[in-house]
């Protein structure tokens, strides 16, 4: 319930800011658990296997993207301030 106080809204019960819902850390438990019978049973290495490469390449490409941090885009600027300037005035600033 949101109650009104000096003009703004006071939250006045349910869970505080911040807090886990509890089905939502008991499905995430849950799915820990079976995934990592899954994987420590060996059954997940046959299963790999077994795919076709093709399919093995989608699902490692899928998977990788959790272990693997995203590369960002970086833009370059080859633009230059004076573009007359030619050998012999840049080797006379050289020098």
């Amino acid at each position: 319930m949101v109650k009104t106080v000096n003009g703004k809204n006071v939250k006045t019960g349910g869970r505080v800011k911040g807090t886990p819902n509890k089905a939502t850390v008991l499905n995430k438990k849950a799915i820990e658990n079976l995934l990592e019978q899954y994987n420590s049973s060996g059954m997940f290495s046959q299963d790999f296997l077994s795919l076709e490469p093709r399919d093995r390449i989608m699902i490692a490409e899928r998977l990788i993207q959790y272990t693997t941090p995203k590369m960002q885009s970086t833009s370059v600027d080859l633009s230059t301030e004076n573009t007359e300037c030619t050998i012999d005035v840049m080797l006379k600033k050289l020098s």
